[in-house]
């Protein structure tokens, strides 16, 4: 099966770097927010290039993936919705999200 990340803007971390994202990432969830209470589910499956997004499979049937926008200050923030967090039906429709997205500062996407 194609590797639904080849050719975007994310990349396979090792499974050890995965296992320190996401103990970083629920070192971020709060209370409240939609993916608490992070379950054994919750895996980070790949991160973004620039570093600061990570793709995450939620363990929830109705939206599998979610799309993380991380702060990486390694404490919940104060309000319930941060992290950013968008949630989509499959890699694929996370893939077209980030592609349809338009690119910062203006710049053109390739």
């Amino acid at each position: 099966m194609k590797d639904p990340y080849t050719k975007t803007p994310f990349w396979r971390p090792s499974v050890a770097e995965c296992e320190a994202l996401r103990t970083h990432l629920l070192a971020e969830l709060p209370v409240g927010h939609a993916l608490w209470p992070p379950s054994d589910r919750l895996q980070v499956i790949a991160r973004d290039r620039n570093g600061d997004r990570i793709v995450v499979r939620t363990g929830i049937a109705v939206t599998p993936v979610a799309l993380v926008h991380m702060s990486w200050a390694g404490r919940p923030p104060m309000a319930p919705f941060l992290p950013e967090t968008e949630f989509y039906a499959s890699d694929e429709e996370l893939i077209a999200a980030v592609h349809d997205a338009p690119a910062p500062n203006g710049a053109r996407r390739a």
